[in-house]
């Protein structure tokens, strides 16, 4: 169900999404079928859980798709961020399908129906059985992309939804609580629902251009500053195109004996060290001499700290 960086291992992990796709394809139109003839609103809404998990492969195998193609003059950084994209809408129909079954919930629990457990225990078997199977072979892509965490925690949702199903139909059929149908879909809704927070709020940070979560900024301060012979480092921003794909730029300070070839060492050594570092491969580094910040702004965290720093040091050698 849900959907929280490496490269997206193109072509290995599509044909998984299209593969996983066809399968729960076929399974939602068996689940369907049985949940209406057993009057199930669990198997119905586990269902339609299936249907959004269909969903989220497809457009997350179109996106890993998408994101193969090369950049172009009108979208220099490529198509990196649809995936980001599909990941956002994925989640925001995990939300709409919760709250259908919420309501749903509500008219079973004022007036409930009876229930076909057997075949609702039966069909929840196979669904724990299938979703189990997908969500393991998308666990190692979910562990780079958030893409494909996000078609993982989809399937690994259902899995445990359907689990619920199971034990809802072992309930109706021991002691004739019908109740025991809608309270599952009710908790399945509720699941379904924490689950695509946690995707829409990285989805968010991502096009918000925010700081990588495994990005520490002050660690790379003092890493590219541990680089010789780097003074100081200001308008530094660290953002995420894509799945793996971080992005930097900074200016750096260096000696004004620093000659024109030993800057382009500099660079290189920085690069390197935010490569091995911090896994951005992507940086803009401009180089500056000591003491002139440029074309700072006051919105600069690291360099209006600076200017700070430097403004409260020269206040206290003047007043001694």
């Amino acid at each position: 169900m849900a959907e929280h960086a490496g490269h997206v291992h193109g072509p290995t992990s599509g044909r998984k999404m299209w593969l996983s796709l066809l399968v729960t394809l076929v399974f939602v139109a068996g689940e369907a079928t049985a949940g209406y003839v057993s009057h199930s609103l669990a198997l119905l809404s586990d269902a339609g859980h299936n249907l959004s998990d269909a969903l989220a492969l497809g457009l997350a195998g179109f996106a890993i798709w998408m994101a193969q193609r090369p950049p172009s003059a009108t979208r220099t950084f490529g198509y990196h961020r649809v995936a980001i994209l599909t990941a956002l809408f994925n989640a925001v129909s995990l939300v709409v399908l919760a709250l259908w079954i919420m309501v749903e919930a509500y008219h079973h629990l004022r007036h409930p129906e009876p229930v076909g457990s057997n075949l609702m225990i039966s069909v929840a078997v196979v669904a724990v059985l299938m979703n189990t199977v997908i969500a393991y072979a998308l666990m190692d892509d979910a562990k780079h992309s958030l893409n494909s965490r996000a078609a993982f925690i989809h399937m690994a949702g259902d899995a445990l939804s359907s689990v619920a199903v199971v034990i809802a139909g072992v309930i109706v059929h021991f002691t004739d609580w019908v109740y025991a149908d809608p309270a599952v879909s009710l908790l399945i809704a509720l699941f379904i629902l924490y689950s695509a927070w946690g995707i829409v709020s990285d989805a968010t940070d991502i096009l918000m251009e925010s700081t990588p979560k495994d990005v520490d900024i002050d660690k790379v301060v003092t890493g590219i500053k541990s680089v010789d012979p780097v003074c100081d480092v200001h308008d530094l921003h660290v953002w995420t195109v894509g799945d793996g794909l971080h992005c930097l730029s900074c200016h750096v300070a260096l000696p004004a004996t620093c000659s024109f070839d030993h800057c382009a060492t500099v660079i290189k050594a920085i690069n390197q060290k935010l490569h091995d570092d911090f896994n951005i491969g992507h940086a803009t580094i401009q180089t500056e001499i000591e003491g002139r910040c440029g074309m700072k702004e006051d919105t600069d965290l690291y360099c209006t700290m600076e200017n700070h720093n430097m403004a409260s040091h020269n206040h206290k050698v003047a007043h001694h």
